[in-house]
């Protein structure tokens, strides 16, 4: 896996307080966020597996499996299983221990 940090493979999840104009924030899943309605968040498996949390109508979560490859340089392309969910590209601007950011 040319160009893909290891530090990817987690659950992480969005911080949108952070957000900035060009970048969506997220955090490893044992960050202490603030009280929200609900967050999205993913989970990057060593391996090839993607498991998406989207925000269920309870404001829970709902889970969506799927699985990722390498897209190009700091980028990788998601197909999920629900067929109604087109596949989508992460471009990964950077990945620390407990942030990543990527483009909007």
């Amino acid at each position: 896996m040319n160009n893909i940090s290891p530090k990817i493979f987690k659950h992480w999840i969005h911080s949108h307080e952070e957000d900035t104009e060009d970048a969506k924030v997220y955090r490893s899943s044992d960050y202490e966020f603030p009280p929200s309605r609900g967050r999205r968040g993913f989970e990057i498996r060593d391996g090839g597996e993607f498991i998406q949390y989207d925000i269920a109508p309870t404001d829970g979560s709902r889970i969506v499996v799927g699985r990722w490859e390498l897209e190009g340089p700091n980028s990788i392309r998601i197909y999920l299983e629900n067929q109604k969910i087109k596949s989508y590209v992460i471009n990964i601007i950077s990945c620390e221990d407990n942030i990543m950011r990527i483009k909007k």
